[in-house]
Parts: C-alpha cells; structure tokens; sequence
C-alpha cells in the first residue's frame, strides 16, 4: 500500500524539531511492505503547493498526519496551531480522496476532540506502530477494520480505545533518510534519537504517562551505540538530543549507554532532558566522558511547597546533591522552572529563585502559568477551584495560575529576579 506520511508542526522556535515519531512509523511501515513517502510541513513556505505535489508524486491509499503540539505552550503569548492543522487536512481533502488517521502526541492528549474537529476517519491513541500497520493491511485486503488496540475511528463511541504499549526493544529504528537531516542541524536543530519509552513519575500537569504509558521500557544500550553509530556513518550528525521523557533514570540504563558510547569512541555530542533524582557525580562524569553537552534539568520549582503540589519525585536535598554532581565534573546543567503552580506566592518564587541562584545554573528557563491538560491532577484541581468550566475540553490552552497570587504580582516578581541574569529565558518577558 502507498502511504503517505504528514508531520504538521511547523512551529521552529527555538529550533526546529525533527519528527521523530513519523519517523518511527514510517520505519515501521517499510519493514511491513508498505511504500511510504513522508512530506515534513516544518519548513514549508506553501503548504497547499507542497502538499499537491506530494499527492500527486504518491498517490497515496492511506494519509497519516503526525500532530505534535496543538500549541505553544506559552503563557501569555499562547498560540494554537489548530487552524493549521486543520489548514493541512482540508488541502489534503482536496486534493486525495484516501482515508485520513491522525496520531502523535498532541493528539493523543485530545483524541476524541480532535477527530471530530479535523473531521477524519481514524485516530491513533499513543503508539503508531503497530496500529498503522494493522489498519493499511485492512485497508489493502479491504477487509472490515476490527476494533485496532490505540485505535478509534470517526463515529465511534467516545473514549473507545483498548491501550497496547509495544516492547519498545529498538527492533527497528526511524526512517531518518526520509528526513532533510541536514536542514535541521544548519538551523540550529538536533537530531533526536530515543532510547526508552514511558515515565514512572506522575508530576501533576504532565501528559507523558497518557502518551507513553507509566511503565518503562528500556532499549538495549549496545542497540542506542548501533543507532548513533549508523547515524555518525550515514548521514554525518555529529549532535543529538534524546528526547526520553527523563534520560537519566534509571540510572544504571543511562550509564549503560554512556559506556557503549565511550568504548566506541563515537565522535558525538549530546543534551539530555534530566531528573535530579539518582544525578551522582560517577553517572555525570560517564556522561559527560561520552559527549554529554549539557543537562536540561525539569525541576520545575525549587520551594519545597510548590514540589510537593506539583508531585515531583525529588526534595530540595536531591536538587543541591544533582547540581553539585554536575559542578563536580564540569558538566554544565540548566534549569526549567514554572512559576504560578499551586499554591504559588511571592515568597514560594523567592524560595524558588533563591536556591536556584545557589545552584549556579548554566542557564534558566522560566515559564509563567502552567498549561493545563485533560485528566490529570492539574486539571482535577483546576476544576474544584473553578479556573476552568467541567465543558471546556481545553482543545484552546488555558492555564493555570494560583489564586495566591496575580499575575501582575508574579509577573513583577520573577521580573525582578531574571532582570540582570543573563542566563534566564522567561518567554513571557
């Protein structure tokens, strides 16, 4: 079956972002039988012309559209990425007349609503890999769809979807040659590469362990080094960012893969979203050994009220003995804080900023207000203090901010302390 493939993000700030997840399933698709073709919308100038003309150089029998976000997550410059969204699919209407099924993360955080509103036939719900393959077969043997684990179909019943997570052992990796590799590394981006799936933490406004489920699953180390390997010796990447919800936990799979890297003396460099939780110097100092850049740290807060009202895994303790692991070996570590959470007032931000500034960040990324997502406890919270209405599916972001304190009031604080610390981002400002 000729299929073909539609990352829709176009968002490139701070850095365009490879489609990853497409790429896992166009993989997927190949070693089915399937001729897939995959059109990345990222750097398109005229969506409608490059979307007819990838219709028209295929031909496709089934589309797939690849949903990332469905906005910026950005309070208060949120912007939806709706209208494009749907831009895409009416074009795609116009010019195919094959089935449509959508996926990806923004979409599986919405997936009823969504498909009513794109308005097409078949949704997939976390994981596309099996399910696209299972459905293109039915499809191609024209047979009845049965009802596919992830996924739902435009007018079924609402919320039906039997949830399958599938072993994640790296058997196959992402179809990177579909990608324009070089394009995202001149423009400052990074290639991605994935080395588990799932999140054991359950953090109150966070969507990972919808997306991925809540159980881990570990690729083999030697499988991640074989990857990189490939990807240093095909398409020449020399950076990458793995994109695991957290990279280094467990800690013992991280150093798994630092080791297989260092033995193989892959000339890579590498960033790594991480928690303090387990960050001892031993494991900063393999990682560092084995390219490591730096750390992205989602600490999110740093006063021991706002931890716990957010639900993250660690105590200040663990902050402090994670930021000296780093100063130890000299790997450098930033912080990404969210300020308007729970409970929030001015002195929780001082709390917040004052053991930041002891942490000695390489960098700090602030965010004002807390995005909030369906069914999670952010959400359940949200609603009993009446910040958001029981209808609101919130398709349209919305955040939240604690009644404890304004937004001005907030505003002016964290204002205060970024004001004259070069090494703070706070989009907000």
């Amino acid at each position: 079956m000729r299929i073909l493939l539609v990352s829709v993000n176009r968002e490139s700030v701070p850095y365009p972002v490879a489609p990853l997840g497409v790429a896992y399933v166009a993989g997927a698709a190949r070693r089915d039988g399937h001729e897939v073709h995959l059109l990345d919308l990222c750097f398109s100038q005229r969506v409608e012309d490059d979307i007819a003309g990838a219709v028209q150089a295929c031909a496709p029998e089934l589309i797939g559209i690849s949903i990332r976000n469905v906005d910026n997550l950005t309070y208060p410059s949120s912007v939806s990425y709706l209208d494009e969204i749907r831009a895409a699919v009416v074009a795609l209407r116009r010019h195919s007349s094959a089935p449509i099924v959508a996926g990806g993360p923004g979409f599986s955080i919405f997936p009823d609503r969504l498909l009513v509103t794109l308005d097409v036939e078949y949704g997939v719900v976390g994981e596309g890999e099996e399910t696209l393959c299972a459905l293109a077969r039915c499809l191609q043997d024209r047979c009845a769809v049965p009802d596919l684990p992830n996924l739902i179909r435009r007018g079924g019943a609402p919320n039906r979807v039997t949830r399958k997570l599938g072993p994640f052992a790296g058997n196959g990796w992402p179809a990177r040659d579909l990608l324009d590799n070089a394009r995202y590394l001149s423009l400052g981006g990074m290639a991605n590469v994935q080395t588990k799936r799932g999140c054991p933490f359950d953090c109150a406004y966070c969507t990972y362990p919808h997306i991925d489920g809540s159980s881990l699953r570990l690729r083999d180390p030697r499988s991640v080094a074989d990857e990189l390997a490939s990807m240093v010796d095909q398409a020449h990447i020399d950076e990458v960012f793995f994109v695991d919800d957290i990279f280094n936990w467990p800690s013992e799979h991280a150093m798994g893969i630092c080791e297989e890297i260092i033995a193989r003396r892959l000339p890579i460099g590498w960033t790594c979203f991480a928690t303090p939780v387990g960050m001892t110097a031993e494991l900063a100092r393999a990682m560092k050994r084995a390219g490591c850049r730096g750390v992205e740290f989602g600490a999110d807060a740093a006063s021991p009220s706002i931890l716990r009202a957010l639900a993250k895994p660690f105590p200040q303790a663990e902050l402090r003995a994670a930021a000296s692991a780093c100063h130890e070996v000299g790997l450098p570590a930033a912080y990404y804080l969210i300020f308007g959470g729970p409970g929030e007032s001015a002195e929780t931000v001082a709390e917040t900023c004052d053991l930041i500034d002891a942490l000695k960040p390489h960098a700090v990324l602030a965010f004002l207000g807390i995005r909030i997502y369906p069914n999670t406890p952010l959400h359940h919270l949200a609603l009993s203090e009446g910040a958001v209405a029981q209808a609101d599916d919130l398709l349209l972001p919305r955040f939240y901010m604690s009644p404890g304190i304004g937004e001005e009031q907030l505003t002016a604080a964290v204002r205060s302390r970024a004001t004259g610390r070069p090494n703070w981002g706070v989009p907000a400002l």
